[in-house]
């Protein structure tokens, strides 16, 4: 028992070492969950060994966390509902809807499969519950990684804010956008607290289904609702992507003889994933997220993680082949016991 205690301390002096090095790093959510799993087994132990009815206790606390996973299937369907009906009919919007069906859906589908005891129904049925697995392993070291960034951001003494755009309706920013410029204003003036006056960037070119160019619109906002001052908000307007907002506001703050590191400002759910571009583009700033309408996080937390997944496809790949491996010796022993 001495020994795993030891070791949980171990992983958790390890993690909070290197998220306190740098937070923009998947690592650490990998290094958080193994203290977190380390941190539940010696609890555990501790309880099946010390408490009366222990063995029982553990048990019924793993079977509430499938009766969790079972809730949280619902509450993702419910919420895919939610998003088509006050956002509209979008496969952005239906991705919480879609996530929702696959953790009800999947363990069923692999289960059904198996029980053929045909060899190639095993076989899938094997593949997809592993893929199901590294998936939702990969989830958990997002969030491992994305919520304690979002929860403890680093606040940099800087003289540049780059405010990242999204979507306008009919033109004007919408309560999303306006709470990413919120946030910008509130940290300009912390930062006019302590002597400087940093320059504000709105960043955000027009979209195909807009009249004009968000970081246009995010600037008449800092300008006519939020009462800045017209020198210090320099609007970037080209920008359609979240490396090029990044690029491109410190080519503006670069040219008027600012120093980096900036500060991004954009939506709670967004900061993790705006920090990593900034990190691979050699950036040091640090991104800090405005409040998100509840209904709005799962939906967009979901695709965080596809974006994110989708900067790490190599690293999938090669984890993913021992449980390739794996169910092609799993079939050719299935097709020889037939």
């Amino acid at each position: 028992m001495l020994g795993a205690i030891v070791g949980t301390a171990f992983w958790w002096a390890v993690y909070l070492v290197v998220f306190r090095r740098d937070r923009r790093r998947v690592r650490n959510g990998v290094l958080l969950l193994i203290a977190l799993h380390s941190s539940i087994s010696t609890l555990a132990r501790l309880v099946s060994t010390a408490l009366p009815l222990g063995d029982l206790l553990v048990l019924a606390g793993g079977g509430l966390a499938l009766l969790g996973v079972l809730v949280l299937g619902v509450f993702m369907i419910c919420n895919g509902l939610t998003m088509v009906r006050k956002e509209g009919r979008s496969l952005g919007n239906l991705l919480s809807g879609l996530v929702g069906i696959a953790l009800l859906a999947a363990p069923v589908a692999s289960a059904s499969l198996v029980v053929t005891l045909n060899p190639i129904g095993i076989g899938a049925g094997a593949l997809l519950a592993l893929l199901s697995l590294h998936i939702g392993l990969a989830f958990l070291v997002f969030l491992c990684a994305s919520v304690p960034y979002q929860l403890f951001p680093r606040q940099l003494d800087t003289e540049g804010i780059i405010i990242h755009g999204s979507g306008l309706i009919d033109g004007q920013p919408p309560k999303l956008l306006r709470n990413r410029l919120d946030r910008g204003v509130a940290e300009r003036e912390r930062l006019l607290s302590k002597g400087l006056d940093p320059l504000l960037i709105p960043s955000g070119g027009r979209g195909e289904d807009e009249p004009r160019a968000e970081g246009e619109a995010m600037a008449e906002y800092l300008l006519e609702d939020a009462g800045m001052p017209a020198d210090r908000v320099h609007a970037e307007t080209e920008s359609r992507t979240t490396e090029e907002n990044l690029v491109f506001s410190h080519r503006i703050l670069d040219a008027t003889g600012h120093q980096a590191p900036y500060i991004v400002t954009t939506s709670r759910y967004h900061a993790f994933r705006a920090a990593l571009l900034a990190r691979k583009l050699g950036f040091a700033d640090e991104a800090i997220g405005g409040p998100t309408a509840f209904y709005f996080v799962p939906s967009a937390t979901v695709r965080e993680f596809l974006a994110i997944l989708s900067y790490r496809k190599v690293w999938l790949t090669v984890l993913f082949l021992p449980s390739i491996a794996f169910v092609i010796l799993l079939v050719r022993a299935a097709l020889l016991n037939v």
